[in-house]
């Protein structure tokens, strides 16, 4: 969550009067925004014991995302070597819909990409060896558990497929002809190769970002944001940290899990660069938000520069 965070008029006494329903103990004390995503709102709470965070889903995928969360995640975390988020309860969504989720805050900090590079963390020998560890733990669940707990697939294929007229109709006429020319060259090409396509699906986390790790010095204490979580190409864990690392982090990565960094992996990771800013770019067309869809176009427009 990296956006501020939107609160409706009113929020707190709503708020207050759920826990109060639930948490007698939490109803008083302190609450605090701490972000926002385009799917939900969080706020920091802090007891006498422990701090809480608690999610508040803005629309019916946020709910949904919340719900699967709340089944999935007690299985999952005890497969992990980290803690991850582990609910302490979810209650009626007082500022949508859905139901809002509250868990202890997972320790660590959160870091963007500019303070992982500034501390040299990703120089750190066991950075690179314990996200790898991470990855390896999450594609490691069980597809038909993670099905039955209700984790959808993703087909990336029909997903961007189904995107491509939209970027001819929508993104195209937004950016420079040599750039919008190699844009959708970019598209062709990941779609027309059945190698990019061939990978056994796994549950994966869909959002392994560097700001979702959580750190103490050097040493990685958390993962966050589950959020995204679904069935599909294990490549695509790695298509967040591609463009925030650096290519001889995720060779050693891909090392560690006795994987190699190819032509394709290569490939298939500078087309996810591509399509994450479409996906901004889109978004920011269909809600109303032009910041978004202009800081998705400026992003494309560098990344397709000769």
């Amino acid at each position: 969550m990296s956006r501020t965070a939107a609160l409706p008029d009113a929020w707190e006494p709503k708020v207050r009067a759920v826990l109060a329903s639930v948490r007698p103990d939490l109803a008083r004390r302190p609450l605090r925004p701490l972000g926002a995503g385009h799917e939900s709102v969080a706020l920091l709470l802090d007891a006498e014991s422990d701090t809480y965070v608690l999610r508040f889903p803005r629309g019916e995928t946020g709910a949904a995302s919340i719900a699967r969360e709340a089944r999935l995640l007690p299985e999952l975390a005890g497969t992990l070597g980290v803690p991850i988020p582990r609910f302490a309860f979810t209650a009626p969504n007082p500022l949508g819909p859905g139901s809002f989720c509250c868990y202890p805050i997972v320790p660590g900090e959160s870091l963007d990409e500019e303070d992982w590079h500034a501390r040299g963390l990703l120089d750190e020998p066991e950075t690179a060896r314990r996200v790898a560890e991470l990855i390896e733990a999450i594609h490691a669940f069980p597809v038909e558990r993670a099905r039955e707990l209700g984790v959808p697939e993703v087909d990336l294929r029909a997903r961007h497929t189904r995107e491509l007229p939209r970027v001819h109709a929508e993104v195209v006429p937004l950016l420079p002809p040599d750039e919008a020319r190699r844009l959708v060259a970019a598209y062709e090409r990941y779609l027309g190769d059945d190698g990019n396509f061939v990978a056994p699906p796994t549950l994966i986390h869909a959002d392994l970002s560097l700001d979702h790790l959580l750190v103490d010095g050097t040493r990685i204490t958390g993962l966050i944001d589950f959020g995204d979580v679904r069935i599909g190409d294990p490549d695509y864990d790695l298509c967040y940290l591609w463009p925030e690392t650096n290519p001889a982090f995720v060779r050693r990565l891909q090392e560690h899990r006795g994987r190699r960094l190819d032509a394709r992996l290569e490939g298939k990771l500078r087309f996810w660069e591509l399509a994450d800013p479409v996906s901004d770019v889109l978004y920011g067309i269909e809600h109303g938000m032009p910041d978004v869809r202009d800081e998705g176009v400026d992003l494309l427009t560098t990344l397709l520069a000769p």
